[in-house]
């Protein structure tokens, strides 16, 4: 940036000050990137992404080694949870937070050094969505939402769910084939025909598994099932409302569950396709924005970081309509 703009040679070192080292508070700045998106792409939803930030030593807060599912490569690296607005066609990061296990919350001297907050703990990567869920809809943003999720494990879906409806936010999570669950009647009766104990999202959408001839050539084949989840985490309680399991047949099988009763499965479906728009969003932030430079290694540097890559993102959104006096 200093380059860019022709700065004094004493730029540089004073914006990683501001980043590193400055004492700015970026939720308030958070806040105002998301109602900004949220005016920008009205009737948005919220989804999650991930991103895995890889990073050499050992002092970067939140480093540790990870198995990255796509390559069963081990590498050490950071993961930010983010929160995204988008509309099926863009999707815009308006929040993070840093996912932190035991190794660096129960590590006072580690804590120290990284300038951890007293008030931050180890939370896994759901709550950490749901706690930036709470703060932007607390503002007023988007608060009826819903939220598209991609779990990535199977006791999640439980915390999830129950904490969503207790909330009357709809949702569409999708689940892993063997997430735990029973098929019921609408009202949570068990089904004629079925045992009324648990199963995986897989065999019961195989039972309702439409015939060939029930779809036009080229559609996906989708079957929709009344269940009720399973607990498989003793901290977690099974939610005992009724929800509906979509699965799409067609190809590689995919499995979600959701609240929106009065939506049909295509409907469903085409939510679920915002998940896929984020996924390309959080490449892009990865690969054109400097997201791996952040050369600090303190929590609130990290968030600052990360609070800038956003607003650059949406600045330089080619298919947002921005006026620059509004960032």
């Amino acid at each position: 940036m200093a380059r860019h703009l022709a700065l004094s040679g004493s730029a540089p070192q004073a914006l990683q000050q501001f980043i590193t080292a400055s004492a700015w508070d970026c939720t308030a700045s958070r806040v105002e990137l998301a109602r900004i998106v949220s005016a920008l792409l009205p009737g948005a939803v919220w989804t999650v992404g991930l991103v895995r930030l890889r990073k050499r030593g050992t002092h970067s807060v939140g480093l540790r080694r990870r198995v990255l599912t796509e390559t069963g490569q081990r590498v050490d690296c950071q993961v930010g949870v983010g929160l995204f607005l988008g509309d099926g066609h863009h999707s815009i990061p308006v929040s993070w937070r840093l996912l932190l296990d035991d190794a660096w919350c129960g590590d006072p001297e580690r804590r120290r050094r990284a300038r951890i907050p007293a008030d931050v703990t180890f939370r896994p990567e759901w709550a950490l969505a749901l706690e930036m869920l709470d703060e932007l809809t607390a503002s007023g943003v988007a608060t009826t939402a819903p939220l598209v999720y991609r779990l990535s494990h199977a006791d999640s879906a439980c915390h999830l769910v129950d904490y969503l409806a207790r909330r009357d936010r709809d949702f569409v999570l999708e689940v892993a084939p063997d997430q735990p669950l029973s098929a019921v009647l609408p009202g949570g009766a068990p089904r004629a025909g079925a045992p009324g104990l648990p199963s995986s999202a897989a065999a019961v959408a195989q039972a309702d598994r439409p015939a060939a001839t029930s779809t036009r050539p080229g559609e996906p084949q989708l079957s929709m099932t009344e269940v009720l989840l399973s607990a498989t985490d003793p901290s977690a309680t099974a939610n005992q409302q009724t929800q509906r399991l979509v699965a799409e047949h067609t190809g590689n099988p995919r499995f979600w569950i959701t609240s929106t009763h009065r939506a049909g499965p295509g409907t469903v479906r085409a939510l679920a396709h915002h998940s896929t728009v984020t996924d390309a969003a959080v490449r892009r932030i990865h690969e054109e924005l400097g997201l791996l430079d952040f050369e600090g290694r303190s929590f609130p540097g990290w968030h600052h970081h990360m609070t800038l890559a956003s607003a650059a993102y949406l600045y330089h959104h080619p298919a947002v309509p921005l006026a620059p006096d509004r960032m």
